[in-house]
């Protein structure tokens, strides 16, 4: 627990506020505290979108832009009567090396970030899960900067393939953080532990599992990493993977009907979020089905422990070929944030679970291929 603590402050706090400090010093001359400058802008910059803030608040990273604009102003008054231009000697090179290496890979960050908005295939149309309040990307998008998913296109890793389009979804309190306290390891105060998961599109169900019991994080279950699910078929070809759901959240079962909408006369909620996954907290995810679940499931079921989030894309071993998933006319990467379709659903429609253990995962995929 003190690791993940650990891991969690040193690049929101530990580096930005060492960047900070390092900008208010003074330099050789001013041409080269504008190098400074522009790196350190450049950091703050990749910070500002890549930085797991809702591990502290989303609101913090506004602090950090603040922070920056005053460091920029004190050091820049500081040199003001420096010389424009001096050649540094000897251990004079260091800041101004230092400073051309940050700006170097802060570009490229910046650059990777944006580009990860791209989808290179044709993605599947799917509602958020989640409705109760704002959800925020934790990962997601095309490049590995923004998705840790995309380690699955690692030869030794093809198995796994299905989770590559994986979107994590963590849903936040006012505060902008996504639980009470940096990591509890009490489920109920992560926002979305209990919260209810919907139906992401029209389908069936084919598959689900809700008897497993919550983990308090961190602790992992390596071998069930799906935990509680449940495994939609939205088209011919398609399949939704809801998992880390809540223990006995999942209100469908196989061949039921359902929908995001309350007029489809299917069910509207699947499940709550939970925590039995192989994650360190609280998520609902999407994914790709593995091959061996059977090819009826029904509507989806809470989210379980994976980080208080939602994935988009297969989780398991020998899933079928995997394919993005999006909200509608929205493609999604991390740092964004978005909302579920407002409204509840209609008495007509019928709840699949009650609530969300802690996060959501998603994933989509094609037919499961059989071997």
């Amino acid at each position: 627990m003190t690791l993940l603590i650990a891991s969690a402050l040193l690049p929101l706090l530990v580096l930005p506020g060492a960047a900070l400090v390092w900008l208010t010093r003074r330099s050789p001359c001013r041409l080269l505290w504008g190098l400074k400058a522009a790196a350190v802008g450049g950091y703050v910059g990749l910070t500002y979108h890549l930085g797991s803030w809702y591990m502290l608040s989303t609101h913090g990273r506004y602090v950090l832009l603040g922070l920056f604009a005053v460091g920029a102003g004190y050091g820049g008054w500081r040199m003001r009567h420096q010389v424009f231009w001096t050649r540094p000697r000897g251990w004079q090179w260091a800041g101004p090396g230092l400073a051309a290496i940050l700006l170097l890979l802060s570009v490229v960050g910046l650059r990777q970030r944006n580009q990860a908005r791209e989808i290179p295939a044709p993605p599947v149309n799917l509602t958020v899960p989640l409705r109760d309040g704002p959800v925020y990307v934790a990962s997601g998008g095309s490049r590995s900067i923004t998705n840790p998913h995309l380690k699955v296109d690692a030869p030794e890793l093809q198995t796994w393939r299905g989770q590559r389009w994986g979107l994590d979804l963590v849903q936040l309190y006012p505060s902008g953080n996504r639980a009470s306290g940096l990591y509890p390891t009490a489920l109920a105060r992560y926002a979305v532990f209990g919260a209810p998961v919907y139906a992401p599109c029209d389908g069936a169900v084919e598959t689900t599992a809700g008897s497993l019991p919550d983990r308090s994080p961190p602790a992992r279950d390596t071998a069930r990493k799906a935990g509680n699910h449940v495994l939609l078929r939205c088209a011919s070809d398609a399949y939704v993977l809801l998992a880390h759901l809540k223990q006995g959240s999942v209100r469908v079962e196989p061949g039921d009907s359902v929908s995001p909408t309350p007029a489809s006369g299917g069910w509207a909620t699947a499940a709550t979020a939970g925590n039995r996954t192989s994650t360190s907290a609280p998520k609902t995810r999407w994914a790709r089905p593995p091959s061996w679940m059977p090819t009826r499931a029904r509507s989806p079921s809470t989210a379980g422990f994976r980080s208080a989030t939602t994935w988009c894309g297969p989780m398991e071993r020998d899933a079928g070929e995997p394919f993005p998933a999006t909200p509608p006319s929205s493609c999604v990467s991390r740092d964004d944030q978005t909302q579920g379709p407002a409204g509840r659903a209609a008495p007509s429609t019928r709840d699949v679970a009650p609530g969300l253990r802690g996060r959501a995962a998603l994933f989509c995929f094609t037919t499961p291929q059989r071997t």
